[in-house]
């Protein structure tokens, strides 16, 4: 694992970039940091969501104390950032993330796309797995908006990213960055939640699966950001007590933000791993950031997919990763010049 300390000035200026960022409830929390770190960097940022922005949530509200010092410097920061000159804009597009004509429309209306964010995500609620019975008296169909809005719309809003992406490229106009929000139930699932653990987890597969190839798709990066706890109107400060009662830790959604920002814009000395036909000595090139995952816990961050990459030997078998790895580079059906993985800049 390696621990990360990012600051506000790690996040180059991003002069009329644009960035797309899914909210749910107004962008109240990570989403609404997210695009203010963007904004304050220069970027035009179009929120999605189906209700209007939050501009009263405190992005830098935490109850827990060890928090407070990095959440005050943190407003200071962003109060100097508002009075500068060359600060961005935040735009808000009413649209249903989880509906495939809306999200479509508000791409096609946006038109270039640097950064895309997909943030939006609704929590659990209930037990899936409890007995409902349907007005015939039959075990009902459970409902999926948890799946609908966390990973169906997660999918489909890759899929429009990597189109504009492309076209972009072909256009010779640089490439691209995804970062989607999964959580730390990814790593370390809720019995609570069972669903939605397991559905974040999907985000880090799509992480894994595509960061061999996304360069090839489109030119672009992807990566995700894994929140713990966090200070949002899913968790408002006054539920976010007890856990800091206990002695847990809570994020600020500025924290979690500076994570996603980071994440689309940052660079990497090597890749997470080598992938199917390429040498090590490609998998050691340097590049933009990719393939990669931070846990945000607390007042920390963490990159999680390069140990998890370098243990797998441990944790799987030797003989067992050793023969995956050699099953995918016998399907590994890249042209051998482009079998190397490596996100170097376009942007």
């Amino acid at each position: 694992m390696t621990a990360l300390d990012i600051k506000e000035e790690d996040i180059p200026r991003l002069d009329d970039k644009v960035v797309i960022v899914t909210g749910t409830w107004g962008s109240s929390g990570i989403g609404l940091a997210t695009a203010r770190i963007f904004q304050a960097r220069g970027a035009h940022v179009h929120v999605l969501d189906l209700h209007p922005v939050d501009e009263d949530f405190d992005c830098f509200c935490s109850p827990w104390p060890a928090a407070a010092a990095a959440a005050d410097r943190a407003r200071k920061h962003a109060t100097d950032t508002a009075a500068a000159p060359r600060r961005g804009t935040i735009t808000y597009r009413h649209c249903d993330v989880a509906d495939w004509t809306s999200l479509r429309q508000a791409f096609a209306d946006i038109g270039h796309v640097d950064i895309a964010v997909a943030n939006a995500g609704v929590s659990e609620h209930g037990d899936f797995f409890a007995d409902a019975l349907d007005e015939a008296g039959l075990l009902a169909e459970p409902r999926y908006a948890v799946i609908d809005v966390n990973l169906r719309a997660v999918l489909n809003f890759i899929k429009l990213s990597v189109s504009v992406f492309r076209r972009q490229r072909q256009q010779s106009k640089g490439g691209g960055a995804i970062v989607l929000t999964s959580s730390a139930t990814a790593y370390a699932p809720e019995l609570s939640l069972p669903v939605y653990s397991a559905i974040k987890l999907s985000v880090v597969g799509l992480v894994r699966a595509l960061r061999p190839s996304i360069q090839q798709l489109c030119g672009a990066t992807i990566n995700s950001v894994a929140p713990a706890a966090t200070v949002s109107k899913l968790l408002p400060p006054e539920l976010a007590g007890p856990i800091v009662a206990a002695g847990g830790p809570v994020s600020t959604a500025h924290h979690v933000g500076l994570a996603v920002a980071y994440s689309a814009t940052a660079r990497q000395v090597r890749q997470v791993e080598r992938y199917g036909r390429e040498s090590e000595t490609q998998a050691r090139e340097a590049g933009r950031w990719n393939g990669r995952v931070i846990l945000t816990l607390g007042n920390r961050w963490t990159e999680l997919e390069e140990s998890v990459a370098e243990l797998r030997p441990q944790w799987m078998g030797e003989w067992n990763a050793e023969m995956t790895a050699f099953q995918q580079a016998l399907t590994d059906s890249r042209p051998a010049a482009e079998s190397n993985g490596v996100v170097r800049a376009e942007a």
